[in-house]
């Protein structure tokens, strides 16, 4: 090997390719977040939990999905869908209802954020474990996701309550 360096420069390059592999792994993982909403135009509470109830996704109020990839060189990729409902016609509603659904939709995309932080966990221990034992790493964090909505009855005890 021809080495343009200092000789301990180029045995420090060489032993980090040798040890890591070729590409930079401790780096962060890709993430790719979006975010869509669904329509909602309720001007009661009833109406806008029969809304969401029958529009919402999976039968939720508001969804978070997200997907971990990585390759045979352990370049990691996360990819963030959170889906949120959106009220069209917020003047319609009465101050007081707006206000509780503020406060109910705050509290839900915060809820909804923690979700979305089990999946940037699992790529980020991807990423520091050099993707060995990826599937089991995954699985992990999607289990903290059901964890979490056990622990908090799907946000309610953080505040996802409404009206």
């Amino acid at each position: 090997m021809v080495c343009p360096f200092s000789k301990l420069l180029c045995t420090a390059v060489v032993l980090t390719f040798v040890v890591l592999g070729p590409t930079a792994v401790l780096s962060n993982p890709n993430i790719d977040t979006k975010w869509t909403t669904y329509a909602v135009n309720g001007s009661s509470a009833e109406a806008l939990l029969n809304q969401m109830q029958r529009k919402g996704p999976n039968g939720y109020w508001a969804y978070t999905r997200w997907f971990v990839r990585w390759t045979a060189n352990c370049k990691v990729s996360l990819e963030i869908n959170y889906t949120m409902p959106r009220h069209m016609n917020r003047e319609a509603m009465p101050s007081n209802l707006r206000a509780k659904w503020d406060r109910m939709v705050a509290a839900l995309k915060a809820h909804e954020q923690k979700h979305g932080a089990h999946g940037i966990s699992a790529a980020r221990e991807l990423v520091q474990k050099r993707c060995w034992n990826g599937n089991a790493i995954v699985q992990k964090w999607a289990n903290q996701d059901v964890i979490l909505d056990q622990r908090t009855n799907h946000g309610m005890t953080e505040g996802v309550v409404f009206p």
